[in-house]
């Protein structure tokens, strides 16, 4: 029999969890069942919402504002941001003045009914706000803190501000991505620190609860974003250190096998992706395109020789793609044991037969920003479900929910915190980034 109750269940989370690393990890956490409450402002924008009060047409019309509704920019549309809605989903939203003292007390006084408090923000933002580790614990010795800004929290990098492409140059995973023959600035950003550091978050945070359940105490966990990238890029690090060897910018090339990468099919834009990790392998890819002979040219031979070559029999293949259908060669190479997906594009990945089999993506409403598929959880348990999800919050939707039904606070006491914008569900005109 299905148990009910998320793994998570229980367990209240603090969080400013900002951009997408923040995000990420919360949206791991309240899918797993934890009450996330979203710590946000009517005072400064919260920039997985919104980097602008008003969004200028010009940006709505561009790249920017393809992530809100409609292209829709009147008031409230940070409330139908598609990060948002995506990354906060599960989440609940309180807006508090941390600089007023009552926004200040209110704050502290949730610490004492929460596990944890997470927040990726500059470094030195939770200490200008009074609400660094050391005034936490005092406050609820049993909590957990866990602090992830770009670049930790202590050495010369402290201070500096940055982003996920930042993350990705200094620790040199730019350098190992780019294309042969070109420099860093042909390389786009992956942003691949986010979701990294998100994730080893939201692992962190739970064996920081265990230790808790062992020793009753609560701590201070602390992770740079700089450090997460820097551990997917592991290998590089060690090819210098044992073989002196700089790896350099492979493009699509792997280092051992081939043919390797992503080959036209018929029609415009399609593309299937093909690995060859043995010669069993290509042996079956080579029958699959009539081409028996090229398993026993000498160019092509094994492992080894095809890596040196593999610009020749890249154009082998490359050149036999193009007369199939991208999922057709898909499901003919699979079928003869060959590693080859096809390339998929967005607008066609719900609708993908494997994805709506498995019932990944999931259907959640939101009152603003209306009906749409999202991915699933990132995990399956076998006696407990994660859905449905919960919908990402509106700006300040949980304040009375939170304020008076886990604080205490009456009527009058809410209404007083409205009057003087300590809360509220509307940026104010001043809000600033």
């Amino acid at each position: 029999m299905a148990d009910p109750a998320k793994p998570l269940d229980g367990i209240r989370v603090l969080a400013q969890g900002i951009v997408w690393a923040g995000p990420f990890s919360t949206m791991i956490l309240a899918d797993l069942g934890a009450e996330v409450i979203e710590i946000e402002s009517i005072q400064h924008l919260n920039p997985t919402r919104t980097n602008l009060r008003h969004i200028p047409q010009a940006l709505l019309e561009g790249r920017a504002g393809a992530s809100y509704l409609n292209r829709d920019g009147s008031e409230g549309f940070w409330n139908r941001q598609a990060w948002f809605n995506y990354a906060k989903r599960g989440c609940k939203s309180v807006t508090l003045d941390l600089r007023s003292e009552r926004g200040h007390e209110l704050f502290l006084d949730l610490v004492r009914h929460s596990d944890a408090y997470i927040e990726n923000n500059a470094a030195d933002v939770v200490d200008n706000l009074n609400i660094g580790y050391e005034v936490l614990r005092e406050v609820n010795p049993e909590l957990i803190m866990v602090r992830f800004p770009g670049f930790g929290i202590e050495g010369p990098y402290r201070d500096f501000k940055g982003y996920g492409a930042n993350m990705e140059a200094v620790a040199g995973h730019t350098g190992v991505r780019g294309y042969p023959e070109s420099d860093p600035s042909e390389t786009p950003a992956s942003l691949h620190g986010d979701p990294t550091s998100g994730a080893q978050v939201a692992f962190a945070l739970q064996a920081a609860l265990f230790s808790r359940d062992r020793t009753g105490e609560g701590q201070l966990v602390e992770i740079s974003q700089f450090e997460a990238v820097a551990s997917h890029v592991g290998h590089a690090f060690m090819d210098y250190q044992m073989n002196g060897r700089v790896q350099g910018h492979a493009g699509n090339h792997h280092p051992s096998m081939a043919p390797y990468g992503a080959f036209p099919c018929a029609g415009e834009d399609r593309w299937i992706t093909i690995a060859i990790p043995s010669d069993e392998a290509f042996a079956a890819l080579c029958a699959q395109m009539g081409r028996p002979e090229l398993a026993e040219d000498e160019r092509f031979a094994d492992t080894a020789v095809r890596h040196r070559n593999r610009d020749a029999i890249n154009a082998e293949v490359a050149a036999w793609t193009p007369a199939f259908e991208d999922h057709a060669l898909m499901l003919q190479l699979q079928a003869a044991g060959v590693p080859a997906v096809a390339t998929t594009h967005h607008e066609e990945i719900t609708s993908d037969p494997h994805h709506v089999a498995r019932g990944f993506f999931q259907s959640i409403t939101q009152h603003e920003a209306g009906t749409h598929f999202f991915p699933g959880p990132m995990a399956r348990f076998e006696r407990t479900s994660l859905l449905p999800a919960r919908p990402a919050p509106t700006l300040g939707r949980h304040n009375e929910e939170i304020l008076c039904g886990v604080l205490g606070l009456n009527a009058g006491e809410y209404q007083q915190l409205l009057d003087d914008e300590v809360i509220g569900t509307v940026y104010l005109e001043t809000a600033s980034a």
